[in-house]
C-alpha cells in the first residue's frame, strides 16, 4: 500500500514527462519523417491570402518526376523565421505589387514556357513571371486552393516565379533537374 500511494504521489511527474515525450517525438516526427532533402522536393511559396497548402501539395503531387518524393507549398507567412528556406524555394506565386520587392530572387525565363498564354511580369526587358490570376476576369489557375483576393480587398494579378535558387531548373540554370518546370505546367491546369 505504501508503495501505491508513493507511486499516485509523484503521479503529475509522470504525467509531465509523458506530455514532454509525446511533445519531443512529434516533432521529430513532424521534422525529419514528414520531410526531405531540397535535392528531393519542389517547394513553392504563396504570398496570398490563403492558401490551401495540403490539399495543393496532394493536387501536384501526381505531376512529380521520378527521383523526387515530394511537393511541399507553404504561404509565405510560414517562412517568418527562417527566411533562408524561403530564399530557397522552387517556386514563388507572387502578387504584382510585390514582385519587384522579391525580383532578386527570381530567374529569369528565357525561352522556358513558350506555348503557355497570358502576360509575363517582366524587368529589363526580360520576362521573369508567368501571370497565374487575372484580377480583370478573376480567373486563374489554383483557385481552389489559391485565395488570391478577398472579397473586401480590391483584386490584383498574381504572377508565377522559379526560384534563382532552385535545384529543379535545368533548363534555366543548367544544374539539377527541370522538376520545377514540370510542376509548373501542371500548376497552370488546377482549376
Amino acid at each position: 500500500m505504501k508503495i501505491l500511494r508513493n507511486i499516485f504521489s509523484q503521479l503529475h511527474v509522470y504525467v509531465l514527462w509523458l506530455l514532454l515525450s509525446t511533445m519531443f517525438w512529434g516533432w521529430i516526427f513532424a521534422s525529419f519523417v514528414n520531410d526531405t532533402s531540397p535535392e528531393k522536393k519542389v517547394t513553392i511559396y504563396v504570398d496570398a491570402p490563403a492558401v490551401a497548402d495540403t490539399a495543393l501539395d496532394a493536387a501536384l503531387e501526381p505531376y512529380l518526376p521520378k527521383g523526387l518524393r515530394m511537393v511541399r507549398s507553404h504561404p509565405f507567412s510560414y517562412a517568418v523565421f527562417d527566411t533562408a528556406a524561403l530564399m530557397g524555394a522552387d517556386i514563388y506565386i507572387v502578387p504584382a505589387s510585390r514582385a519587384e520587392e522579391y525580383r532578386g530572387s527570381f530567374l529569369p525565363l528565357g525561352d522556358a514556357f513558350p506555348s503557355v498564354p497570358g502576360e509575363r511580369w517582366e524587368w529589363d526587358g526580360r520576362a521573369f513571371g508567368l501571370q497565374v490570376y487575372d484580377a480583370g476576369t478573376g480567373q486563374g489557375a489554383g483557385q481552389t486552393y489559391i485565395t488570391y483576393a478577398l472579397p473586401d480587398q480590391a483584386a490584383e494579378d498574381y504572377y508565377l516565379f522559379i526560384g534563382e535558387g532552385s535545384l529543379h531548373a535545368a533548363g534555366l540554370t543548367g544544374r539539377g533537374d527541370n522538376a520545377a518546370l514540370e510542376i509548373c505546367e501542371a500548376f497552370l491546369q488546377l482549376d
